[in-house]
């Protein structure tokens, strides 16, 4: 046999894909979603218009953000147990128990949110299928005094801030990463903070895109107050992320430590994303900065670009941490190249179901819990009885 000297490289390959990269992308939306939704709760009054919009389109992302791993793991039926078998010293179990108590403190929110709209629904709606599960839904209470609908708004207070720490702890994932030691990409103290800047940002700009959306099909006018607000503060956020990104960058420049030496290695293959993060988030910062002064239509066509620009920008980021340092090979003296696949559960369309259910999710939790509720639905709650005759009455 002859003699085989030297080696091959590069000596590995990219274990985890674009499904990995779309859970901390989810993730990092829940994270600016709830934030937003505390602001308004605690801070700015001018946002009630959008809270049960955002609540809303928080659910579903919160029920979707566990499908990127459950069809990455190879045994997804055995998932479960990480909920019932809780244990500390297991990063996953603990995961688990922050999800639920995201979860269960989100659904609290909704149910006291939107309690006086589902007792009203459940007297009133005439389609006996969708006042069963309104029947349901108020879980057996019925009083919509001013008494309770004020101790209501006291335990949405407490949820939300239960919801705005757990919300922030699902972040966990950039901690993670900042500490591998045997990857330079990922062991830097700024990626944390990015991470999370990252998705205060992309999390509002989703708000700003739902609220602009939703007021189109509800055939409502959007509030500028409500967008001028959000928009202040993603102009902040995505100042941030995009300042600790390039800070990094700098810092790996002006060390040249081996960091710096695997960014050179990759930067062919991380061009396009990293021209993405950059056109992007200077092209919304400077819409951002200037659409304050524009009214009405051309607003809300600048704010529709930025939001769909900056969920792009932070969408191309999560790939940089994720498949970028996952390129370089542990050698150092070469890289991989990266393709996603079209099939398989590994593949595009996975990855692009994975983004679309939450607004398959969306417009079923809409249909039955409408955040923008009839204007001249009373309080108090009428018999059928005397609807059916009103109508006729104005028929005749």
């Amino acid at each position: 046999m002859h003699a085989i000297e030297g080696y091959v490289y590069p000596n590995h390959e990219v274990f985890w894909g674009v499904l990995i990269v779309v859970y901390p992308y989810l993730v990092s939306i829940i994270t600016g979603m709830v934030t937003i939704y505390a602001i308004s709760e605690f801070w700015r009054k001018d946002l009630k218009d959008a809270e049960k919009l955002i609540l809303v389109a928080t659910l579903p992302f919160v029920l979707s953000a566990l499908l990127p791993l459950l069809l990455d793991l190879g045994q997804p039926q055995r998932a479960f147990e990480i909920y019932v078998t809780p244990n500390f010293s297991s990063v996953m179990a603990v995961f688990g128990i922050v999800y639920l108590t995201e979860l269960f403190t989100l659904l609290g929110e909704m149910w006291f949110s939107f309690r006086r709209d589902i007792v009203i629904y459940a007297k009133n709606e005439g389609n006996s299928i969708k006042r069963l599960v309104y029947r349901l839904l108020t879980l057996g209470v019925y009083d919509i005094s001013e008494k309770s609908l004020k101790l209501d708004h006291r335990i949405i207070k407490v949820l939300t801030f239960i919801e705005l720490i757990a919300a922030w702890c699902l972040s966990y994932v950039s901690f993670l990463f900042g500490v591998v030691k045997s990857n330079p990409w990922w062991n830097t103290t700024i990626l944390p903070v990015s991470f999370v800047f990252g998705g205060l940002a992309a999390g509002s700009a989703l708000v700003i895109l739902v609220y602009i959306i939703a007021c189109k099909i509800y055939r409502r006018e959007a509030r500028e107050k409500v967008v001028d607000t959000i928009a202040y503060y993603l102009f902040f956020f995505l100042l941030a992320a995009f300042g600790l990104e390039m800070i990094n960058t700098i810092l790996y420049a002006y060390k040249e430590d081996v960091a710096w030496a695997v960014i050179k290695i990759t930067a062919s293959e991380l061009v396009i994303p990293q021209m993405i993060v950059v056109i992007g988030s200077m092209e919304a910062l400077l819409f951002l900065r200037f659409g304050r002064n524009l009214r009405g239509t051309a607003k809300q066509a600048i704010y529709t670009i930025v939001a769909i620009s900056v969920l792009i920008v932070v969408f191309a980021m999560r790939w940089n941490m994720v498949i970028g340092a996952q390129l370089v090979d542990y050698s150092l003296r070469g890289f991989i190249g990266y393709s996603p696949p079209l099939f398989g559960k590994e593949g595009l369309l996975a990855a692009i179901g994975v983004l679309l259910a939450p607004f398959a999710i969306m417009a079923i939790v809409a249909y039955f819990l409408p955040p923008f509720p009839e204007r001249k639905m009373a309080p108090s709650v009428t018999q059928p009885e005397k609807h059916i005759s009103v109508d006729l009455a104005e028929r005749v």
